[in-house]
């Protein structure tokens, strides 16, 4: 029997259509704290996801093809997704294997769907964490392992600041604002050492290989939706005391290139608008005395532009 659902990631109205209660969850997890699309909107994007028995068990990496406007990615037999960004159409069929596991589907599938949208249409997807504090945010910058997240979650677990994203922020181009999913973070199992709280999660396998600790937020420290602010560049130098300093663009420029992934770069005008977006750029040489790094992000939501800590 089908079923349809409406959702409203990132102010676009999304109609799903499935023959899965389980499609349905995972819609539910990543887009459903987004809230109700408005009651007389019609569909941005149609989405026509099923459930089918074709299985060959396996959790396969992904093969993704473009071509224009239409993507394509598959696990081989039993599981497919065909996306037309243009048109705001994404249309697949999906394994029991697949949608048992719902992480995997989710991140490879569903949201990938979501995310394929949303650059046709004025938003710019970039390889930073981003947190919020007062409806203003902040970029947080660094390459894989550089310590972004683990940042984020401490600035967010007292109160200082609310998540906005923990591995892709969304930026608006014409409206200076930003967005992300900002739900559930994913630490390392090492990061118990720093947070006791976490101590009763168990590592999950991620998709990529790695274990992480699955962590949700309360809806209390997370926020969909802020106006832009500074942006961060992020420099672990353990054994050291945590300090923040302004960056001119020459110096700002290599950092942030070097915190790029996936296909960030290919954003039409990506030069010109990084440039803009790293005339506020700082970088934070971080510590192990991360609570002195959150209150010098803290501190940064107070300053002037020229002031260095």
């Amino acid at each position: 029997m089908p079923h349809e659902r409406w959702f409203y990631p990132f102010g676009f109205t999304l109609q799903l259509e499935t023959n899965s209660l389980a499609i349905i969850a995972a819609a539910e997890t990543s887009f459903g704290k987004f809230g109700a699309p408005p009651q007389s909107a019609n569909a941005d994007w149609h989405f026509r996801l099923f459930a089918h028995k074709i299985d060959d068990g396996q959790l396969n990496p992904p093969i993704f093809r473009r071509e224009g406007s239409l993507v394509y990615q598959t696990t081989g037999s039993d599981s497919t997704l065909v996306v037309d960004t243009a048109r705001g159409l994404a249309f697949g069929y999906f394994s029991p294997t697949i949608l048992a596991n719902p992480a995997y589907f989710r991140w490879h599938f569903l949201e990938l769907a979501c995310f394929l949208m949303l650059p046709p249409r004025g938003w710019l997807g970039v390889h930073a964490a981003a947190i919020v504090r007062n409806g203003r945010a902040i970029l947080l910058r660094a390459a894989s392992g550089g310590g972004k997240t683990t940042l984020a979650y401490s600035a967010t677990r007292h109160g200082q600041f609310q998540a906005l994203a923990e591995e892709v922020t969304w930026l608006n181009i014409t409206t200076a604002t930003w967005r992300g999913l900002p739900w559930s973070f994913h630490l390392l199992p090492d990061a118990k050492n720093l947070f006791p709280e976490l101590q009763p999660y168990q590592p999950i396998l991620q998709t990529n290989g790695e274990l992480k600790l699955e962590v949700t937020l309360p809806d209390s420290k997370t926020a969909t939706i802020a106006e832009a602010g500074p942006v961060v560049l992020v420099q672990r130098t353990p054994a050291q005391r945590s300090r923040l300093e302004r960056l001119d663009l020459a110096t700002a420029k290599p950092l942030w290139l070097a915190g790029a992934a996936g296909n960030e770069m290919e954003f039409p005008e990506y030069d010109r608008y990084i440039d803009n977006l790293l005339s506020q750029a700082y970088q934070l040489y971080f510590g192990d005395d991360i609570d002195r790094a959150v209150d010098l992000l803290v501190e940064l939501t107070q300053w002037s532009p020229n002031l260095q800590i």
